[in-house]
C-alpha cells in the first residue's frame, strides 16, 4: 500500500541509497532529485541549481507529498569555500523549502548535521537546547539552512534532524580507517585513547527520517540523532577483532607520543577527532517513539 510520494534529494549518496530502500519497503513511492538525474535507479527529476528561481523547484515537486532533503556538500577544495557551502547547503535548501511550502501537503524533513550545533570536539553532552555554535563553514551553512527552512515553512510541517557521524556498510573516512586498523595482524598502541564519541547507525538514521514523516510529535522540531551510548576507539577495535575471533591486541602508549606521530604524518585533525569527546544525546527524539541503537561498537563489528 503506497502511503505517499516522497521526493528525496541526494538519493544516490551513502545515506540516500539506504533511505530509498526503507521508504519503498514502508510503502512510499520515491522520486529522486539530483543534479545528474540519470545517476539514480528510481524515478528521477533534475534538481535545480541554487541560483535558479523558486519556480524551478516548484516544478520538481509536482504530485509530491513529502520531501526529504539530504543533498549537501561536506568537503570542497574550491578557493571560495564559504560561498560554495552557503550556496549548496543553505540557498538550495531554502528555495526547496519555499517551494515545498507552496506545493506539498505532507512533511519536509531536512537532514542537517551536529556540526550546525557544535564542533567536532565538544565539552559536555550536546543537547538541542544548547545555543548553536558551529565552528566551520559547513556547520554555519547548515545552521543558516535550518533557519531558512523554519522561516520558509512558517507554520508548515517540517522536521530538522542533526545526525552525528554516520556509519554503515561502505562507510569512508575515519570509520573506514578504524576497520582497516582492526584488520591488521599485529597489536595496536591505542588502548589509552579515551575520547568518547556519539555515532549513528545509517539504518537507524533512515528510520528516524521515516519516523519524522509519520510522527506528529516531530512536527516543527529540531532533533539530534545518535545511537544511545557513546563509544571509544578501543571499544570499536575490540568489538571488531572479537567479532572476527581475535584477541583485542591493544596496548597503551602515552597519548603525547601518538599526538606527535599524528602531527608528523599530517593526521593532526584526525587525531583530535578520534581522541576528543563529542557526546550528543538523542533523548528528545527517542521521547517521540524513535528507537536508538544501544550497542554501537557491537553493531559496527557486525557491519565490518
Amino acid at each position: 500500500m503506497v502511503t505517499g510520494v516522497v521526493l528525496v534529494t541526494g538519493a544516490s549518496g551513502f545515506i540516500g541509497v539506504e533511505l530509498v530502500k526503507q521508504l519503498e519497503a514502508s510503502g512510499y513511492r520515491v522520486i529522486s532529485a539530483a543534479r545528474n538525474a540519470s545517476r539514480s535507479n528510481t524515478e528521477s527529476r533534475r534538481l535545480p541549481a541554487p541560483d535558479e528561481p523558486v519556480e524551478a523547484f516548484e516544478r520538481i515537486l509536482e504530485n509530491v507529498d513529502h520531501v526529504v532533503h539530504l543533498a549537501a556538500i561536506a568537503h570542497t577544495q574550491l578557493v571560495d569555500a564559504t560561498h560554495t557551502y552557503h550556496a549548496v547547503n543553505c540557498v538550495l535548501a531554502a528555495k526547496l523549502a519555499q517551494a515545498a511550502h507552496k506545493t506539498i501537503s505532507g512533511k519536509f524533513v531536512f537532514v542537517s548535521s551536529i556540526r550546525a550545533q557544535c564542533a567536532n570536539v565538544h565539552e559536555g553532552v550536546a543537547l538541542e537546547s544548547d545555543l548553536p555554535q558551529p565552528t566551520d563553514d559547513y556547520g554555519r551553512a547548515k545552521l543558516a539552512a535550518e533557519a531558512e527552512i523554519a522561516s520558509a515553512m512558517d507554520r508548515g510541517n517540517y522536521t530538522i534532524l542533526r545526525p552525528v557521524l554516520v556509519y554503515g556498510a561502505g562507510v569512508k573516512g575515519n570509520m573506514a580507517m578504524l576497520v582497516k586498523l582492526a584488520a591488521l595482524p599485529f597489536p595496536l598502541p591505542l588502548r589509552s585513547l579515551a575520547g568518547q564519541r556519539s555515532l549513528l547507525d545509517r539504518a537507524a538514521l533512515c528510520r528516524a527520517i521515516i519516523h519524522s514523516l509519520n510522527q506528529p510529535k516531530t512536527d516543527r522540531g529540531t532533533f539530534i540523532v545518535s545511537d544511545r551510548n557513546p563509544v571509544t576507539v578501543p571499544q570499536i577495535l575490540t568489538a571488531i577483532r572479537r567479532r572476527r575471533g581475535r584477541n583485542p591486541g591493544l596496548f597503551s602508549c602515552p597519548p603525547w607520543i601518538l599526538n606527535i606521530a599524528a602531527q608528523i604524518t599530517g593526521q593532526g585533525d584526525r587525531w583530535k577527532t578520534l581522541n576528543g569527546d563529542l557526546i550528543a544525546s538523542s533523548a528528545k527524539l527517542q521521547s517521540t517513539g524513535w528507537k536508538a541503537v544501544d550497542n554501537p561498537a557491537g553493531h559496527i563489528a557486525e557491519l565490518s
